[in-house]
């Protein structure tokens, strides 16, 4: 079989290298086509847009004072505070009377709990959980932009 080979390459030896011209070719554009529009996964998840998280960072004492004062206000039971990226959540559970009206009152008052550096690089998104007649249900989704003093509201 290898002398078949031999005699093909040189029997169609112009058409043998632009194949492989051509070949070499394509690999070198499945490469740059691969590394211009698919991510590594070297890269980080946010790219650029968190280079400077370690000025603004919202610490674990920060984190643990805030949820602390937060579960410290009347008609909350309990709150849990993620944050990923820029991004904080509150997932508050309120008792069952709470009015929609005072969780908005309360959510504003937990913002205020956060420090002006935190507020100004984090957006911050606040969940409220009430458990009504033995159903969970969630009244109302709070927004804050960080860009933004007040907090937009959005009543389910």
């Amino acid at each position: 079989m290898l002398p078949k080979i031999k005699k093909f390459i040189k029997k169609n030896d112009k058409q043998v290298k632009i194949g492989l011209i051509i070949l070499v070719i394509l690999i070198i554009f499945l490469i740059l086509y691969k590394s211009l529009f698919y991510s590594n996964s070297e890269k980080s998840t946010y790219g650029v847009r968190l280079r400077d998280i370690k000025d603004n960072e919202f610490t674990y004492d920060e984190k643990t004072d805030v949820k602390e004062k937060s579960t410290g206000i009347d008609g909350v039971s309990s709150v849990k505070i993620t944050v990923k990226g820029r991004l904080i959540k509150f997932f508050v559970t309120f008792d069952d009377g709470v009015s929609n009206d005072d969780i908005k009152d309360k959510f504003n008052k937990m913002a205020g709990f956060l420090s002006d550096k935190v507020k100004n690089y984090y957006d911050v998104t606040f969940y409220a959980i009430q458990n009504k007649e033995g159903n969970k249900s969630y009244p109302i989704i709070g927004y804050k932009h960080k860009s933004s003093d007040v907090i937009v509201f959005d009543e389910l």
